[in-house]
């Protein structure tokens, strides 16, 4: 099994990975920003405590993985784009070319407006794009990095079991669409990775709506 570094561990999207990736086996190392933030102990889980958007942190929660989960959220301080970056530099410099990003929907190209991403059109229902531009601040540089990337995007995600009908599409949904249960996101990306599906693709992922 692979040694994997995981971002966000400790988030309703992260936790549940985090499960999946220690009961499929794997040695997990995971950054921790807070030691409120607790999470179980595992003799398969290495804890870190840092900060995504310190350089020196990230290189610690890399070292020595072959793989990046990343299902870190933002705010009001662009996390996302402040992170990305450094995270590319230290992967680059542990020779790591794989990453499974969750992101959001908004990033996915408009269905019905092009030259717009779902963000910029009818289709989101969100007021504020702060969130939305920090995620395609992250895409894009991601994009342009020449790493493996897969970058997954949900739409709005719910705290519930786990649904069957679940539905994936590249770059841009073509169905109507709902709410995803964040385990469903968990086990996905899982599978991206496990599979290697999608590779350099942003991807919806959604109930049908």
């Amino acid at each position: 099994m692979a040694t994997v570094s995981l971002l966000g561990a400790t988030g309703r999207t992260g936790r549940p990975l985090l499960d999946l990736l220690l009961q499929e086996g794997h040695e997990v190392q995971a950054l921790v920003r807070s030691e409120q933030h607790a999470l179980p102990e595992h003799p398969s889980l290495t804890i870190i405590h840092g900060d995504a958007t310190n350089a020196d942190d990230l290189e610690r929660v890399v070292h020595g993985t072959s793989v990046v989960f990343s299902c870190l959220g933002t705010d009001q301080k662009q996390i996302l784009s402040v992170a990305v970056p450094h995270l590319i530099i230290k992967m680059k410099e542990q020779h790591i070319d794989r990453i499974v990003f969750v992101s959001t929907a908004g990033i996915l190209d408009a269905s019905e407006e092009p030259g717009k991403y779902r963000f910029q059109s009818s289709e989101s229902r969100r007021r504020s794009t702060i969130a939305a531009e920090d995620h395609l601040k992250a895409y894009l540089t991601l994009k342009d990095a020449d790493v493996d990337y897969t970058v997954i995007c949900p739409t709005q995600l719910v705290d519930e079991a786990a649904i069957d009908d679940v539905l994936i599409e590249s770059n841009r949904f073509t169905h109507d669409t709902g709410p995803i249960p964040r385990i469903n996101v968990a086990r996905f990306a899982y599978a991206a990775y496990d599979e290697k599906l999608f590779s350099r693709e942003r991807v919806g992922i959604a109930s049908r709506g």
